[in-house]
């Protein structure tokens, strides 16, 4: 597609992450998006992932998809959104993207990918939007091939809390000490957190670690970009060797 066509496009959609859908044409979103930086510097990606099967989860307009697939991967998308909405569809047009895009929710991934396992796994910015984190680490693990590896970035404690009312809690050094406690634990929100009322947890590193083993994964390495409002963790899990995913609590019998 040439550029003026490309350019049309980009204009009369709606987009989220500003990204370089094609050399020298950014998308005009809110969240600048500077996906293969990211997932060299923070993640440590490999620049070639020929023949690499990848599922990007939470994926909206997609850039980390796109950048994905220029790796050589074979891409499926995953959001609750349609993609004729968030500008994913302009963006495979203008692209000439092969991606595959399912409009679903982690909660049922398992079910829609018919079992299809994947060696690749980003779960960006989704956890803290879920009311069962567990569960969508479950169905994660479900999907992941035995030497895949998920890489999750949300949402965390680090250097402030918030209180129900969005004011900040003055005893930063409390906070601090939560934060960084071996303790797992999460802060949780009915209403809105940061102007945001699909917000529900935020929990420390000892519990996302937690979250993990209870899915039959193990974290393997994990950061935090914590420049004060931004609070958030980032890393890579792997399957727990002979794992199992075991019911929430069985049901009793009469032996």
């Amino acid at each position: 597609m040439d550029m003026e066509a490309a350019e049309k496009l980009v204009q009369a959609a709606r987009w989220y992450h500003s990204f370089e859908v094609l050399p020298g044409l950014w998308t005009p979103g809110v969240h600048r998006t500077e996906s293969r930086e990211l997932l060299n510097s923070r993640f440590g990606l490999a620049e070639d992932l020929t023949g690499i099967n990848a599922l990007d989860i939470g994926a909206l307009d997609g850039p980390h998809s796109f950048e994905l697939e220029r790796r050589g991967a074979q891409v499926t998308s995953v959001d609750i959104q349609c993609p004729d909405v968030t500008g994913y569809s302009t963006a495979v047009k203008i692209r000439g993207s092969k991606n595959e895009y399912f409009q679903g929710s982690v909660y049922g991934l398992n079910e829609f990918l018919n079992g299809r396992t994947f060696d690749v796994v980003l779960f960006f910015g989704v956890w803290y939007h879920l009311k069962h984190p567990v569960l969508a680490f479950e169905q994660i693990a479900s999907v992941l091939s035995p030497i895949g590896v998920v890489y999750f970035e949300g949402e965390a404690l680090k250097n402030y809390a918030a209180l129900p009312d969005g004011s900040t809690y003055p005893d930063s050094q409390f906070v601090a000490q939560l934060a960084e406690s071996d303790i797992p634990m999460t802060l949780y929100y009915s209403g809105p957190y940061k102007q945001d009322q699909w917000s529900w947890f935020v929990p420390n590193r000892a519990c996302v670690n937690e979250w993990l083993e209870t899915a039959s994964l193990r974290m393997v390495s994990h950061g935090f970009w914590d420049s004060h409002p931004h609070q958030r963790m980032f890393g890579s899990a792997v399957r727990r060797p002979g794992a199992t995913i075991h019911v929430d609590n069985p049901v009793w019998t009469r032996e």
